[in-house]
Parts: structure tokens; C-alpha cells; sequence
């Protein structure tokens, strides 16, 4: 029993596939030039027989050497590619078509005019020339119905097209025998495949008729998929809308070229819409630039449009000007002038006008986003904010917006709250600097479009941010000092109630009690005793009383109260400050944080030296404390936080990090130019 191995089979025709989309796209190629190069000897040779008339590489010839470039290079690429898609084979069927066509003419030409009966076959290739372009019909309506995805619409466009491409074999067949005369300029040389037997002149008309009606059904599908695509598939079919309007600008230029006799712009608009389908059709299968096509589909048909109202303007004014002065003054420069002024005078308005009606129809989203933040702009008093604008403009419930502070690396939200912004974000530039970072997850072209109108809004609530920021940092300061004040006042409560208050309660009851005894020597030593612990009591008190205020920093300044501090610790202490004095407001806050910092130094540190340096320089005291403990301090922490409150309630900052050496360095900033 033989088994088989299915993921094996696949394999093998993938690869298969592969090799054989590779050699079809070679042949192609191959076959390109060497049409090419057969047409440009042809060419020449006609020339020099003096048949210059038959030149293919001049006038129309110009636009088959467009649309087999453009239709191999597409076909090739899509066969590299994109094996498995059918349009690539279907262009590459296209290209060796107008191969065949072009080969067939030129060797035809020479053969049966230059050179008659000298070159063999020659008629046959006549007759293929005259012939070809039933393939073109064929290949050009498979590709309108299978692009973008390679698929039909449904059964019923798969069965038009099955008919329509056995019908165009059928075609192609009764010419291929038919007796009826051929196409310029070829129409006085019999076919030389006819059989005159038969009169295949109905059944030609039958299958042409059939044909050419579904092959226009077969373009017509084209209108059918993009109404009913949605999303990503809507915007690949963008290309081809985008194609046929480029197509439509082609078609008037060359109608105006052929009026006027240019025919060098005939031939290069003619050369342009018979290459563009073969483009589009490519573009919209790559997937090119697919969040961009609807705006440039929008502002191509917009310029379009424009540019036929300011032709129309210019001629009308043109022929007003010649009704009302006469024929001579329309081609003198007043009418011109007349003509050029109006045309600028109308251009801004009628392109803005023109291009919100273009956007409208054919970039809706973005036309809807762009008119609901402009008028946000506009007039942004409302209470609503832009982030909550963007959301409604672009329909976006996952927008998120964050702006930076200056100076730092934080990011706060409108309201002023800190939030992180990663990768996901797209930052918002404006004059150079960043003004915002915004998290989405719309359409990244139509987000563009509506943040360059809305960055003066985000700037100004950039500002809003950092200023409500601010405010936050002052509430929480507030709310620090305040308990910091209530902390304070119960810690002082408690020191009297355990100290001082304690004291002098005893001697009060052991000078009560010698009271009562009534002995003079039991009174005596209660009086001593009670004085003792007066005098004790008075020195508790001033230890206190210094804890908030030394008498020595008013009385002697900074230097005086900083110098007293080594005694009071047990770790070396050296102070380096100079001998000067500063508001008393920033005495108060240097020495606080002096002490606060040689206790953390004790308690957490387990220093055996700190360093208190302080450094006068461009009006503002910098105090330094060094210590050479086990580093690591939080300046989150309650201690060094209403430190850092004390600082920036006098206009300075305070900043606490490891030291190189080892460590911890708390320094503070302090202005005292006041």
C-alpha cells in the first residue's frame, strides 16, 4: 500500500510553482528585449528603404513600447514575488501578447513591403499582429477581476469570466480562418489560415459581442469590490480609483494634444494610460504605501478638477473678452493678462472648495476628523480636552496623550498626573521640539493630518500639563508641611511631657513632701534636690528649644550653629562653611538639612565621617554633605522629602544620590539673592 506523504506533495509543488514562476518571468523578459531589439533593426531598416511611414519605435509606437515595459516588469515582479497570484501570469500573458503583436508588425512591414516574398512567413505574421489584441482583451479582464486578492467576487463573476475568456479563444479562433479583410496596414494582404468555404462572419460578430460585453463586465466588477470592500482591502482597490483618474487626466491631454496637432504630447499621454493599469494593478497587490493612498487619491482628483476649472476660467474670460471688445483684443496681451488674473484670483478659493468636496467623498474619515478638531481649534474653551477631542475626531477610544516636562524626562498627562510613554507612542514635534507623545490605534495617515492642526493645542496644554503638574507637587508640599507642623508639635509635646514635665512634677512632690515632714534638714535637702532639677530642666528646655531654633544661628549665623553640631554626633564631622551671613530664612532651611542629614548619617548610613562643605557662588548657597556610609538613601522617604519641601519653600532644589566613592551626597541649592 503506497502512503503519501501530503505535506511532502504540497512541498513539492510549491517549490515547483516557484521555479516555474521564475522561468516564465525570465522568458518574459527575454522575450521583451528581444521584441525590442527586432523593432529598433526593423526600424532602421525601413528607414533606409525609404518606408519611414512604417516605423513602429515612433507616434502609437511609442505607447506599445510603454505597455509591454510596463506590463512585463509588473508580471515578472508579481511571479517573483507572488507566485501563486494569478495576475501576475496574467500580465505576463499581456506582455507576450503585445510581444507578439509588435514582432508580428514589424516583421510583417518588411517583409511584405520591403522585401515582398523575400523574408518566410511573413503574412502569418501579419495575420498574428491582427490578431493579438483579443489576448490583450482577455489578460486586462482576468486582471480587473481578480485584483488585489486573486480571487472572484463570487461564482457567478467566476463563471462571466470562464464564458468570457472561452468566448475570446472562440473569437480569437474564427479570425485566425476568417476571409475578412485585415487591419492597417495590413487590410490588402489575404490571410493565408482563411478558409474561403465558410462565412464566419456571424459567428464572428456572436463571439466579439459576447466578449467585449463581459469584458466590460469584468471591469465593471472593479466598482463592485471597492463598494463592497471595507478597511484594508477598500484601500489596496485605492489605486486602481487612483489609476483611473490619472487615466481620465491622460485621456483629456491626449484629446487636446490631437486637436491641437502635438504630437509629441499625444503620444506621451497615450504611452501613460496604456502603462498606468498595469501599475496600479501592481500597487494594489504590494499593498504600496496603503495608508497613504487615499489622501493621494484625494488630492490628485482634487488637483484634476482644479486644473479643468482654471483651464475653463481662462477660456471663458478669454471669450467674454472677444464678445465684448472684439476677436483682435482676445489675443492681445490685455485679454491674456485678464484671463491669467482671474485664473489666480479664483485658484486658492476653488481648490479649497474643491478639495473639501474631494475629501469628502473619497477620504471621508479623514474629512470627518479634520473638520471636528479644526473646530476644536478654533474654540477650545470648552471643558473638553484634547485628548478627549482627538478621541471623538478620529472615533479612537484608545488615544492617549502625554506631554513632557521641560528639562527632565517625565511625562504628565493633561491633568498633570506622571504616565510613561514607550515604543507605542508617536511623538508630536513643533518648531523643532517635542510637544507631546500620542497613543493610537487609527489609520497613521489620517492621525498626521489631524495633528498638524491640532499642535498649537497640544503645545498650549503642554503647558497646562506642567503647570497643573505644579500644582499637584504644591498640594502634596502642603499637605507634607502641614503634617510635618502636626508630626512636630507632637513630638515636642512628648519630649515635655516626658522630660522637663516629668522633672519638675517630682520636685514638686518632694518638696510637698519635706513641706508636710517639717524638718529643716529634710527641708534643706529637698531644696537642693529641687533646685538641681530646676537647673536640669532649664538645660532639657534649651535643648529643646535649640532643636527648633538655635539661639547660636541668630546670634552667630550658619557657621556658629553648624559649628556646634560635631559634639552632638559621634561620627568625625568636618565643617567647611564660610564665615558670612544670609537671610534667616535660608540659615534656618541649610542648618535643618544639615541636621537632618548627620542623623540619617547615624541612624541609616553607619558613617564614620561626613563632610559639610557650603559654597557661595552666581547668588545662590550650595550645601554639600558627604558621608562615607553604605549609600542607598530613598529621597522618597518621609525624612528626606519634607527635606526636600523645606528647600523648595525657599525657591531652591534638593538632590540625593549615591557618591562615586561610596556613600550618600545630599545636596542642597538654596537662592539667596534677595
Amino acid at each position: 500500500m503506497v502512503r503519501w506523504d501530503t505535506r511532502r506533495v504540497l512541498e513539492t509543488d510549491r517549490r515547483a510553482l516557484r521555479w516555474g514562476a521564475r522561468g516564465m518571468a525570465v522568458c518574459a523578459i527575454a522575450i521583451m528585449v528581444a521584441e525590442i531589439v527586432m523593432v529598433v533593426v526593423l526600424d532602421a531598416k525601413l528607414v533606409d528603404a525609404g518606408r519611414a511611414d512604417l516605423r513602429m519605435v515612433d507616434g502609437a509606437g511609442i505607447a506599445f513600447l510603454a505597455a509591454t515595459i510596463a506590463a512585463t516588469a509588473v508580471g515578472a515582479s508579481l511571479l517573483l514575488r507572488r507566485p501563486a497570484h494569478p495576475v501576475g501570469w496574467c500580465f505576463v500573458v499581456l506582455a507576450l501578447g503585445i510581444d507578439l503583436a509588435a514582432i508580428g508588425q514589424a516583421y510583417g512591414q518588411y517583409g511584405l513591403f520591403v522585401h515582398p516574398g523575400g523574408l518566410p512567413a511573413d503574412d502569418v505574421a501579419a495575420l498574428m499582429a491582427n490578431v493579438a489584441f483579443v489576448v490583450w482583451l482577455i489578460s486586462i479582464a482576468l486582471v480587473c477581476s481578480l485584483t488585489p486578492d486573486g480571487r472572484y467576487l463570487s461564482r457567478r463573476w467566476q463563471r462571466a469570466s470562464q464564458v468570457m475568456v472561452g468566448t475570446g479563444v472562440a473569437w480569437l479562433a474564427v479570425k485566425l480562418v476568417a476571409s475578412a479583410p485585415m487591419e492597417a496596414p495590413f487590410e490588402a494582404v489575404a490571410n493565408p489560415w482563411a478558409i474561403d468555404a465558410l462565412d464566419l462572419g456571424w459567428l464572428q460578430l456572436i463571439f466579439a459581442t459576447v466578449n467585449n460585453v463581459l469584458v466590460l463586465v469584468a471591469a465593471a466588477s472593479i466598482v463592485v469590490r471597492f463598494r463592497r470592500a471595507r478597511g484594508e482591502a477598500r484601500r489596496q482597490l485605492m489605486w486602481m480609483a487612483l489609476v483611473a483618474v490619472s487615466f481620465l487626466a491622460l485621456v483629456i491631454v491626449a484629446f487636446v494634444a490631437a486637436t491641437t496637432g502635438n504630437d509629441g504630447v499625444l503620444n506621451a499621454a497615450a504611452a501613460g494610460f496604456v502603462a498606468l493599469p498595469p501599475i496600479g494593478a501592481w500597487l494594489a497587490i504590494e499593498r504600496y504605501r496603503l495608508y497613504d493612498v487615499d489622501r493621494i487619491l484625494s488630492r490628485a482628483f482634487g488637483y484634476l478638477v482644479v486644473s479643468a476649472l482654471m483651464a475653463a476660467t481662462y477660456a471663458i474670460v478669454v471669450v467674454l473678452v472677444a464678445r465684448v471688445i472684439g476677436n483682435a483684443a482676445s489675443r492681445s496681451p490685455t485679454a491674456i493678462v485678464l484671463a491669467t488674473l482671474a485664473v489666480v484670483s479664483a485658484g486658492r478659493p476653488v481648490h479649497a472648495a474643491v478639495q473639501d468636496l474631494v475629501d469628502r467623498r473619497f477620504a471621508r474619515r479623514r474629512y470627518d476628523a479634520i473638520r471636528q478638531v479644526r473646530a476644536f481649534v478654533a474654540d477650545p474653551t470648552s471643558h473638553e480636552s484634547v485628548e478627549a477631542a482627538l478621541r471623538a475626531g478620529l472615533a479612537d477610544d484608545t488615544v492617549r496623550v502625554a506631554y513632557p516636562l521641560a528639562g527632565t524626562e517625565q511625562w504628565v498627562t493633561e491633568g498633570g498626573i506622571a504616565t510613561d510613554v514607550d515604543e507605542a507612542f508617536q511623538l508630536v514635534a513643533r518648531g523643532g521640539r517635542t510637544i507631546a507623545a500620542i497613543a493610537h490605534g487609527s489609520d497613521p495617515s489620517v492621525v498626521d493630518s489631524v495633528l498638524r492642526i491640532a499642535s498649537p493645542e497640544l503645545d498650549n496644554a503642554g503647558l497646562r500639563a506642567a503647570i497643573a503638574l505644579q500644582l499637584q507637587e504644591v498640594l502634596a508640599s502642603r499637605r507634607r508641611i502641614a503634617q510635618a507642623q502636626l508630626d512636630e508639635r507632637r513630638r515636642i509635646e512628648r519630649d515635655l511631657h516626658d522630660g522637663a514635665q516629668q522633672r519638675l512634677l517630682g520636685t514638686a512632690a518632694q518638696l510637698q513632701a519635706a513641706l508636710l515632714n517639717g524638718d529643716p534638714m529634710r527641708m534643706r535637702g529637698a531644696l537642693e534636690l529641687g533646685m538641681a532639677e530646676c537647673r536640669n530642666a532649664v538645660v532639657e528646655l534649651r535643648e529643646l528649644a535649640n532643636g527648633l531654633h538655635p539661639a547660636a544661628l541668630a546670634d552667630g549665623g550658619l557657621a556658629a550653629a553648624l559649628e556646634q553640631l560635631p559634639a552632638r554626633f559621634p561620627m568625625t564631622t568636618v565643617i567647611d562653611v564660610p564665615d558670612a551671613r544670609y537671610p534667616p530664612a535660608v540659615e534656618a532651611t541649610l542648618w535643618f538639612v544639615t541636621c537632618e542629614a548627620l542623623a540619617n548619617s547615624v541612624k541609616h548610613a553607619h558613617s564614620s565621617i561626613v563632610h559639610v562643605r557650603l559654597a557661595d557662588g552666581d547668588g545662590a548657597l550650595r550645601l554639600t554633605v558627604d558621608d562615607d556610609g553604605c549609600g542607598g538613601a530613598d529621597p522618597h522617604g518621609n525624612g528626606l522629602r519634607g527635606l526636600a519641601d523645606r528647600v523648595e519653600a525657599v525657591g531652591g532644589r534638593l538632590h540625593v544620590g549615591d557618591r562615586d566613592a561610596g556613600g550618600t551626597r545630599i545636596e542642597a541649592v538654596v537662592p539667596c539673592a534677595w
